[in-house]
């Protein structure tokens, strides 16, 4: 006679098994939409441009002067109204553009402008003491890329 107590411990085998399963298969989607949000979040990504002809991309992995070796970075913000970020570089060698592995980026009342102040370490770009450089962005329009293309057809 067949015991009923394997048959629910071999039942209870595959719901577990089933749960596994689905918590392994939705895991990436959740870890997409935690990236979608992150980027909805961050008014520092996108395609940005100075008054000396330099363009900056910001991804959420990367951040990119110009036709240069796009650079990893971490957001390491702290304690922040939503008005200034600090972004850690990763891959910085003092040779680059940026000249200091910390920045810090502050934004005003315009959200298509902000400030990059760039300090070799951490407590200084905490305090902004030291700042070894600085730069005014502002973020590319659809007519800058028109002008890029006018200029192309010449």
């Amino acid at each position: 006679m067949p015991s009923h107590p394997s048959l629910f411990a071999s039942h209870g085998a595959k719901v577990r098994a089933l749960l596994l399963f689905l918590t392994i298969a939705f895991l990436p989607t959740a870890r997409i939409a935690a990236t979608a949000e992150e980027e909805e979040a961050s008014p520092y990504f996108g395609d940005w441009e100075n008054g000396h002809g330099d363009t900056l991309l910001i991804t959420s992995g990367s951040i990119q002067i110009n036709d240069a070796k796009p650079l990893r970075y971490d957001d390491i913000t702290e304690d922040s109204d939503g008005s200034f970020f600090v972004l850690e570089l990763k891959d910085w060698s003092e040779s680059s553009y940026f000249e200091g592995k910390f920045l810090r980026l502050t934004f005003g009342k315009d959200p298509d402008r902000f400030t990059m102040s760039i300090y070799k370490t951490l407590p200084n770009a905490l305090k902004k003491e030291n700042e070894v450089k600085r730069a005014e962005w502002r973020a590319q329009t659809d007519d800058d890329e028109e002008t890029d293309d006018a200029d192309d057809t010449e």
